[in-house]
């Protein structure tokens, strides 16, 4: 380097006197100050100062008085020293004109050896124009450059501080260059600070600016230099495309070669269009606690070496951070927020107290060592590319879309899930998993994870146990979801608890089982519409919610499975099992007991046990597979227009039954029991009946508490009905099925005075609300005095089967009828009407019949018939008796209402019957000339039976009957025209029904033998008038039935019979015309009551035709 001498100009220093004690002080001029010469100038027009060469020690202050301009070629280097010398400015000096080029440049300020000092004071200005011209510059080693004020160039290559000046000597070490003030470029390639050499620094606390074309604001080359900045560097220009902007470049050159950038708080640096900083060849160690920023889209360049990036409290990246070439890596301290794009680092390491990842990155590798990292942007090209560990204590937290597909966790993994996803990855480690956040997470991986899984909020799906970490691994819930995705059970070596914030298992359509107890302080929720089953003994204090699905406590082989809460069971949903519930339960939904529960239908029948209070306004099924399920209530019940389902064998007293059992509380509201019959054929209830609600250690019950669903039950041949209380001793507040009444007695009233003695009193037993009133009426009493009554309550089918016999047989008696309501008179067979004859007959009646028997059953109604006969064969004897031998076939219909004794009551209306008979037979019917007639018949008949009762029970059978009639009569002449036939006619029949079943019971009848007799006369008078014989008469008889009691029985246990025997008369009138030689029409009536026993009103009518062929 080329260093100009001036003259110096000798300048008084106002106030010195004396000798100089250590160091000469020499005037502010152009002669060289030698070493250990001290040189203050000040003033306006202030001359360069430029030491001695090889001096040392020499000090040059330019105060704040100073001006001093500058101008090349003349002066290039104002104010110069050699070796560890120092030069402090504080006035104003400037430097104008080009330099000679990179060799030859200028600099206002300069140390041309080592060890010296060159401060820009506070108030120092520096500023040069033209190209090459520096404000402070060093050439040798160990040089320290301050600046305190303002340097200012806006030549081409002007730098505002530089070290090994001109490029001279890169070799330099240990220089500082620190800059507290401004220091602005403006021309072309012109950096604000730049550092050549080994071992230098730069220290930033105030602003670097470049606004020139290719000029990058602080440039480092060499081993082992640093950057310490605090303060702004900025560069504001464009580049050229072999040029660069940066705000700071570090070219380490060799491979070996280190460098270090530490932007610190508050520190900017910053490039509008180029890149914030770059990196070139040897390993690069970046700081950031300020604003790294890089205008063109690049915030930090690797270059060939390593980069080692580290983000502090206050870092802020704008623009990509790429890790160049080398093995690089980016270290979280402190806490902040990263939001930029990463490449080219291979990995990230956490040992700050909180971060938030939400930029990009390409590592491969995450390390967690302390504190939070937030993961909300993505470390990897793809989660599969990265691994991540976590350290004891520490906590990475991340969503399933950007958490690493691999994670050895031995601190926590937080899932914030916010929105549904994902999470196919595996988790290992001795750490623990939480999942939060409102959305939904799916689970898929096998993971080993041992520290457990806390859900605090939104919903953790898992397919597998295993998805949960291993086995060892508790569950904890902390206000989040578990949802099954599939059947499976958790390990019982799972722990499982609750907190205060509660927890919810969503088992969808699935079935899992937890046979271990859940612990903790909240409340459980069930969601889903599959099945949850807890084995365990659970004693977490919440509530437990059934919100949907099935909620199982205890399979039949876990009955001691307990809550130890309440419950409240919701519309829809199913709480049940065979263990029990500390608390109040609140019920909805369904409550099922034992092998009531689908789920457990395979199961024997058990118990459940509620041992607080229950609230019932759902349904309870206690009915399931077999007989004989409890529930057993250890608080208060009350029914809500509840249901309580349950299966009973409807038979005699103390068959099986399901239960409702009250220990101790008491039982108000309102509850309707829906009972199934299990197999039970009906039978007298002689003493309590069947037990459906059992009240133990003083339970009570209201008297409307529980109702029968229909009023009453039927089974076999009764109708079972709800009854509060039994009649042995403590039964008072129990409720049973009851087929009897228990009549309460009547005081007797005394034929005179004095007081009765009252009846013996009976245990009162009251029908439930909606018993039918004949029933409620019943068991007031008022029917006998002295002692009680059972009265049985039949069902009203029971009246209706047993009148079809009756109505069968009536139905064929008026079919096959008498000779003459067939035929007409024996005279139309004999003389000229001998011959082949065609007869037809309709006739109809009304009929009002009652039997007398267990049931009493009466039939009201209409019966009508065709029938038709032809005569096949005819002859003639030689005393004249004639012969009539023919076939007959008919149709006939009986339909009326049935009343009989039913519900324990008689004369009920019990339904409507059918009957519809076909029917074919023969005659042969032999007439004397005397008018002796002799007539027999034999009919087959083919029944159609259809019911309907007051119940809504239809029913059908078939059947058939054989009635055979033989008649006689002898009619004795009175006086011209006038006679009077006797009469006889046996009849017997044999009726056969078909069984049926009605939906309640199997119905037989005993299918007997029947006989009826009839005697009486016929008084007729014949005449002729217009051409037509008449023949009007009289009858009347008297008809006997006798013969085996009808029998209908019930599922083969009850058996109600109907008394055969039975009086009737009957008259009658009818009238013959013949109308022809061949034709005849003939009618007749008749009235029919009863002699003696039940009631009979029959009211006949007939009409008919015969032609002769």
């Amino acid at each position: 380097m080329k260093i100009k001498v001036f003259t110096l100009v000798p300048v008084c220093l106002a106030g010195f006197s004396g000798s100089l004690p250590l160091a000469a002080s020499a005037a502010c001029s152009s002669t060289s100050p030698v070493s250990g010469t001290s040189v203050t100038c000040s003033g306006v027009t202030t001359p360069g100062v430029v030491a001695a060469a090889g001096s040392n020690n020499v000090t040059i202050n330019i105060d704040s008085t100073a001006s001093g301009s500058f101008s090349q070629p003349g002066t290039s280097t104002p104010f110069s020293v050699d070796t560890s010398s120092s030069i402090t400015n504080n006035g104003s000096l400037s430097l104008s004109g080009d330099g000679s080029g990179v060799a030859n440049r200028g600099a206002v300020l300069i140390g041309t050896a080592s060890g010296n000092t060159l401060t820009n004071g506070s108030s120092g200005k520096l500023s040069t124009t033209g190209a090459y011209n520096d404000g402070m510059a060093a050439n040798g080693n160990n040089n320290t450059l301050i600046n305190n004020g303002t340097i200012a160039t806006s030549g081409n290559n002007a730098y505002g501080m530089t070290a090994a000046w001109g490029q001279s000597n890169p070799g330099a070490s240990g220089n500082t260059l620190t800059n507290t003030g401004t220091v602005t470029t403006s021309g072309n390639n012109a950096r604000a600070i730049s550092l050549l050499g080994g071992s230098g620094t730069v220290n930033n606390s105030g602003k670097l600016t470049t606004t020139g074309r290719d000029a990058p604001t602080v440039y480092m080359q060499g081993n082992n230099a640093t950057l310490n900045n605090s303060g702004l560097i900025q560069s504001t220009g464009t580049a050229t495309s072999s040029g660069s902007v940066d705000g700071v470049v570090s070219n380490t050159l060799g491979s070996s070669f280190t460098a270090t950038i530490n932007n610190l708080a508050g520190g900017q640096i910053i490039s509008n269009n180029g890149i914030g900083i770059r990196s070139t060849n040897g390993k690069t160690a970046i700081t950031n606690a300020g604003l790294i920023k890089g205008g063109g889209g690049i915030a930090i360049q690797g270059g060939n070496g390593d980069v080692a990036l580290t983000l502090q409290t206050g870092s802020q990246i704008i623009g990509l951070a790429d890790g160049g070439r080398g093995n690089s890596a980016v270290t979280l301290e402190g806490t902040g927020t990263a939001s930029n794009a990463f490449t080219h680092f291979r990995t990230l390491t956490m040992k700050g107290s909180d971060w938030t990842w939400a930029g990009t990155g390409a590592f491969t590798t995450a390390l967690v060592q302390s504190g939070t990292l937030d993961l909300t942007g993505t470390l990897g090209t793809s989660t599969g590319s990265v691994t991540a560990s976590v350290s004891s204590g520490a906590t990475l937290q991340a969503n399933s879309t950007n958490l690493p597909l691999s994670v050895n966790n031995s601190g926590w993994v937080r899932f914030l899930q916010n929105s549904d996803g994902d999470y196919s990855g595996v988790i290992t480690g001795s750490g623990a998993v939480e999942k939060s956040g409102s959305g939904a997470l799916r689970v898929t991986g096998v993971n080993s994870y041992s520290g457990g899984t806390t859900l605090t909020g939104g919903m953790l799906q898992a397919a597998a146990d295993s998805a949960l970490g291993a086995a060892a691994g508790g569950l904890i819930f902390n206000g989040g979801t578990l949802q099954f995705g599939s059947a499976f059970d958790l390990a019982p070596s799972r722990a499982v608890s609750i907190t205060a914030n509660n927890g919810t298992i969503d088992t969808q359509g699935f079935t899992s089982t937890i046979g271990q107890g859940i612990t903790g302080a909240g409340g459980l929720t069930k969601l889903g519409s599959g099945t949850l089953v807890l084995n365990g003994a659970n004693s977490y204090a919440g509530v437990t919610g059934v919100n949907a699905g099935t909620l199982v406590v205890g399979e039949s082989t876990h009955a001691s499975a307990a809550i130890a809460g309440g419950a409240m069971v919701a519309s829809g949903a199913v709480l049940g099992g065979y263990g029990s519930v500390t608390g109040d339960v609140t019920n909805s939904g369904t409550l099922g007991v034992a092998n009531a529960l689908p789920y457990l239908s395979a199961g024997p029948v058990g118990n459940f046990n509620i041992n607080g209070n229950l609230t019932n306004s759902g349904l309870m099924q206690l009915g399931g597979n077999g007989v004989g399920n409890t529930l057993t209530v250890a608080g208060n019940y009350s029914g809500q227009n509840a249901t309580i389902a349950l299966n009973s064998v409807l038979a005699g007293d103390g068959a099986a039954s399901d239960r409702l059992i009250l220990n101790g509380g008491s039982a108000t509201g309102s509850s309707t029991l829906a009972v199934t019959n299990s197999g039970g054929g009906g039978a007298q209830t002689y003493a309590d009946g069947i037990q459906v609600v059992q009240a133990i250690n003083g339970a009570t019950s209201s008297a409307n508490t529980f109702r029968l669903s229909g009023g009453t039950l039927s089974a076999g041949a009764y109708s079972y009905y709800l009854a509060k209380g039994g009649v042995s001793d403590g039964s008072n507040n129990s409720w049973y099925l009851r087929n009897t009444v228990v009549v309460q007695p009547v005081v007797p009233v005394p034929p005179n005075e004095g007081t009765p003695t009252p009846p013996e009193s009976v245990t009162p037993i009251t029908p439930a609300e909606g018993t039918p009133d004949s029933i409620v009426e019943a068991s007031k009493g008022g029917q006998v005095s002295g002692g009680s009554e059972t009265i049985n309550v039949y069902r009203p089918e029971v009246a209706l089967y047993a009148e079809a016999p009756a109505v069968a047989r009536q139905l064929n008696l008026q079919q096959i009828d008498t000779f003459h309501d067939r035929q007409g008179e024996q005279s139309l067979l004999t003389g000229d009407s001998k011959a082949p004859a065609f007869w037809a007959r309709s006739w109809g009646s009304h009929a009002d019949i009652h039997q007398r028997g267990d049931v009493n059953p009466s039939f009201n109604g209409t019966l009508w018939g065709l029938q038709l006969g032809q005569d096949l064969y005819t002859a003639t004897q030689d005393d004249g008796a004639t012969h009539h031998v023919g076939v007959l076939f008919g149709f006939s219909r009986a339909t009326g209402d049935v009343d009989g004794f039913a519900l324990a009551k008689q004369g009920m209306r019990v339904g409507k019957l059918q009957l519809n008979n076909y029917n074919y037979g023969a005659y042969w019917t032999r007439v004397a000339s005397s008018g002796w007639y002799t007539d027999t018949v034999l009919m087959g008949s083919a029944l159609r039976l259809s019911t309907n009762s007051v119940n809504g029970v239809g029913a059908s059978s078939s059947g058939n009957a054989i009635t055979g009639s033989i008649e006689t009569g002898l009619p004795v002449s009175l006086s011209e025209g006038l006679t009077l036939e006797p009469q006889a006619q046996l009849v017997w029949q044999r009726t056969s029904l078909d069984s049926l079943n009605d939906g309640v019971s199997d119905v037989r009848w005993n299918n007997g033998n029947t006989l009826q007799g009839r005697v009486g006369a016929r008084l007729q008078w014949a005449f002729e008038a217009n051409g037509v014989n008449w023949k009007p008469y009289l009858r009347a008889n008297v008809l006997r039935s006798f013969g085996q009691d009808d029998e209908t029985a019930f599922d083969g246990s009850t058996t109600v019979a109907n008394s055969i025997g039975q009086t009737a008369g009957q008259v009658g009138a009818g009238l013959v015309a013949q109308v022809s030689q061949s034709g005849s029409l003939y009618a007749t009536t008749g009235y029919l009551t009863n002699l003696g026993g039940e009631h009979q009103r029959v009211v006949t009518g007939n009409v008919g035709v015969r032609w002769t062929w």
